[in-house]
């Protein structure tokens, strides 16, 4: 994967997710696209992989539908740009995407607030 692939796709899901774009969103991904989420047991989730870019972009898209004041952003999460959710300015799920080909072949989710603390602010 080069570097500038990832940061096109980031992008580019980044502008379809926000303006809610489904067609725009599915194109992005490879048809088998995989997509695993985190939530610890504590926030309700898939409990196995969601796979397809149909229904991965159901699923992008029905997590931040119940937000009243959702906000994505890109940012830097393990090494590379990712997605950042936030709701009323609360992060709420920290997106990690795989870039093969130009496409996102694979996607993690983490919803888990214990995961999420630090991205709050919130300290021990």
């Amino acid at each position: 994967m080069r570097l500038a692939h990832h940061e096109d796709a980031v992008h580019a899901m980044h502008r379809a997710w926000a303006d809610r774009d489904a067609p725009g969103l599915a194109a992005l991904m490879a048809p088998d696209v995989v997509a695993l989420t985190d939530g610890g047991g504590v926030v309700p989730t898939e409990l196995f992989p969601v796979r397809g870019a149909g229904d991965v972009t159901e699923l992008l898209l029905r997590s931040s539908a119940a937000c009243s004041q959702v906000e994505i952003v890109e940012h830097p999460v393990n090494g590379h740009t990712g997605l950042v959710v936030r709701d009323a300015g609360r992060v709420i799920a920290i997106v990690i995407l795989n870039v093969r080909a130009r496409l996102v072949c694979d996607v993690w989710v983490v919803l888990n607030p214990d995961k999420l603390r630090r991205w709050n602010g919130d300290y021990d």
